[in-house]
């Protein structure tokens, strides 16, 4: 027999009661009446203590009420042995392990990795465990899959040794979106594997648990019921830390000029213990520039001028106890230039032909390329070309290139400076006759029914921008739309007939003007509206990327968008990676540093540096965590032991809730109490009569 409560049968020591109450009762033992005596002054008899117990039936009988009344509030029940083939139910666990930047510093990855073997250590035979880490994003390196399909005796040593594959790297620390999917993949578990008894869900946070994790994406998510999160947090002990941020004081699509002065954020953590430290360029051999930076703050400050011998590209801080963040990359010189392909036959001096009003739009920072209609135009000059603008009829070998363009994904620019070019419009879209001619225009047209939902138009949008009323048209052609499903016309004139309008070919498009911007056909050239007009197609097509030159690590760069094109780059540790044709953006951003993009146009670089955040180095508290509605549960030193225990004591209460014992052993007590109501009431009366006493 087993107790649920077995310390209340110390209850039954109260049995020294009715013993020591019969031992202590006083009173003599006969009486006996004298009829000599009748008439004699009654005195008060001569009492004696006594230690011989009495009535020991009776006794016995309160005794056991006593230890049965213990017995009933100790909740006995009867233990069963556990069937054979049927077991507690497994714990589903999900070690989660901080890989961000933060924890390159001193000493918190050993720890963190012992910490991890601990945990392993602990997992039951009926346990199923998954190991994930995370950074920026989350990571598997054993499913619960994996586990379950390891041998018995395997499991911990192959969970331990996947961790030889983990190390921390330079993201940042997105730790809510790492809880959430700890805390799916145990919930996809649990439909996956139906067959297990459902048990203690738990997910084991190993972190250093810094400031700047990020735990944004909690507040749109609601935690599971029943998943609780365990916390081992991994302290540093070194707590200076300094950290270099680039302060932008210019267009930031530009790049660092070298004339330009470059401004730094120094920031030193709440904790820190020192506030004095040293910036410098990498190649300077000089004394470093002093920074005075009190704890828990930060100051902006320019940076030493670069060495006049060298392009210095890395400014580093000392003077702190971790230097995971003390390097800041800074981009050398970058400059938009893009590339225009005029096909036609314009002299680019003579401010008649539209070819001149395209340099004057572009220059000084672009490159011009003119080729006549009848010159062959070759898959080079259509590859380096950011912009192809038709302006004349083309020969029949140039149409099968600039077709081919735009099916790879380019938008050309046909302008149609006469009737004449419906043949070339028919040849480039691909569709069949339609009727062109001059429109007949009295004094001018204008523009109407502007689409600024389309990409070209719509920097235009705002009423600010959006006034084309000013721009007047002296000439242009009367086309009927082309029988073309996906045509779309993004402008027409006031008699209805389209200006502008863009016919889809392959993944390209061929976008149609029919009046040009030459003052003979109109005074576009001369409005507010032609150049960012043109730059506006030039981003239309894809083909010049935005040129940033500084990222975070894991950040996506776009990349050169040209049919054809061939484009290499080269990261900082010096290997160069080729992109797949149709990536249209670079995301292998994990080093900090500077990176080469190598492309026929040209190379240009750009700098990666450490996500800002990862300098938060302050200890975030875990109710920060909890006010994200997710259950904290504090791991412990024993904790397969401790579950063990939860759930043995949830079965014996289990045990005893169906058996109930305690209310056959307070029936016993009532009917053990009624006989000893019964006895000592018979005791009393037979006692005097016995005796001879007279009433």
């Amino acid at each position: 027999m087993s107790f649920l409560y077995p310390l209340l049968l110390a209850g039954i020591a109260a049995v020294s009661a009715p013993v020591v109450l019969h031992m202590i009762r006083r009173h003599t033992r006969k009486r006996v009446m004298f009829s000599s005596l009748m008439f004699l002054r009654a005195a008060a008899p001569r009492l004696r203590n006594r230690s011989r117990l009495e009535h020991i039936p009776l006794l016995i009988l309160r005794c056991l009420i006593v230890c049965l009344l213990a017995l009933a509030f100790a909740r006995p029940f009867l233990s069963k042995p556990v069937a054979a083939g049927k077991t507690q139910p497994g714990r589903r666990i999900v070690l989660l392990l901080d890989t961000s930047a933060s924890m390159r510093r001193t000493g918190l990855w050993d720890r963190a990795i012992e910490e991890a073997k601990s945990v392993l250590a602990e997992v039951g035979p009926s346990d199923r465990a998954c190991l994930m880490t995370f950074d920026q994003t989350a990571k598997t390196l054993l499913s619960f899959e994996q586990w379950d399909a390891t041998d018995l005796p395997q499991r911990t040593p192959a969970a331990v040794g996947s961790l030889s594959q983990a190390s921390p790297g330079w993201g940042s620390t997105n730790l809510g979106q790492a809880l959430i999917a700890a805390a799916e993949t145990i919930e996809d578990d649990e439909v996956s594997d139906s067959g297990q008894a459902p048990g203690l869900r738990q997910v084991v946070l190993i972190s250093d648990l810094q400031q700047g994790g990020d735990l944004s994406a909690l507040a749109a998510y609601e935690w599971p019921e029943g998943v609780e999160l365990a916390i081992k947090a991994i302290p540093c002990k070194e707590t200076t830390n300094a950290s270099l941020q680039l302060v932008a004081s210019h267009d930031p699509l530009a790049g660092i000029r070298p004339s330009e002065e470059i401004n730094v954020r120094i920031s030193n953590s709440a904790d820190a213990t020192r506030s004095r430290f040293q910036l410098r360029w990498e190649t300077e051999t000089g004394a470093p520039h002093e920074v005075y930076v009190p704890p828990g703050q930060s100051v902006v400050v320019q940076a030493p001028p670069r060495p006049v011998s060298s392009m210095a590209t890395r400014l580093v801080l000392a003077g702190d106890d971790q230097d995971f963040d003390n390097a800041l990359y800074v981009a050398p010189p970058l400059a938009q230039q893009p590339t225009v392909l005029y096909v036609g036959d314009d002299d680019p001096n003579d401010t008649r032909a539209m070819l001149y009003y395209v340099r004057q739009a572009f220059a000084p920072f672009s490159q011009i390329t003119s080729r006549s209609g009848g010159q062959a135009i070759s898959e080079t000059d259509l590859a380096t070309a950011n912009l192809v603008v038709v302006a004349d009829a083309v020969g029949p070998t140039n149409i099968p290139p600039l077709r081919r363009s735009m099916e790879a994904g380019r938008v050309i620019v046909l302008v149609m400076k006469s009737a004449d070019h419906a043949g070339p419009l028919r040849d480039l879209a691909g569709v069949g006759d339609f009727e062109c001619r001059e429109a007949e225009v009295s004094r001018y047209a204008l523009l109407e029914s502007i689409d600024f939902k389309h990409p070209v138009l719509m920097p235009f949008s705002d009423p600010r921008f959006g006034d084309f009323s000013h721009i007047h048209f002296w000439k242009y052609r009367r086309v009927t739309l082309p029988d073309h499903p996906q045509t779309r016309v993004l402008a027409r004139f006031d008699g209805g007939a389209p200006a502008w309008f863009e016919i889809p070919v392959g993944q390209g498009s061929l976008l149609v003007w029919t009046s040009g911007w030459n003052p003979a056909d109109s005074d576009l050239a001369l409005s507010s509206k032609f150049v960012p007009l043109l730059y506006s197609i030039l981003e239309h097509g894809g083909t010049l990327s935005e040129r940033r030159s500084q990222y975070f690590v894991t950040d996506s760069v776009p990349l050169p968008n040209s049919p054809g094109m061939h484009v290499r780059i080269r990261v900082p540790d010096n290997t160069a990676v080729e992109p797949d044709a149709n990536d249209r953006t670079f995301t292998q951003t994990d080093l900090p540093g500077l990176y080469t993009v190598e492309s026929p146009t040209g190379n240009r670089a750009f700098a990666v540096n450490l996500a800002p955040g990862e300098s938060r180095t302050e200890p975030m508290a875990a109710e920060d965590i909890e006010k994200m509605g997710i259950s904290l549960q504090p791991v412990s030193d024993v904790l397969p032991l401790a579950a063990g225990q939860t759930r043995q004591d949830s079965s014996f209460a289990q045990m005893e809730s169906q058996q109930k014992l305690w209310r056959w052993v307070l029936a016993a007590t009532m009917a053990m109490l009624l006989i000893e109501i019964w006895l000592s009431g018979w005791l009393t009366r037979s006692g005097p009569a016995s005796e001879g006493e007279q009433p």
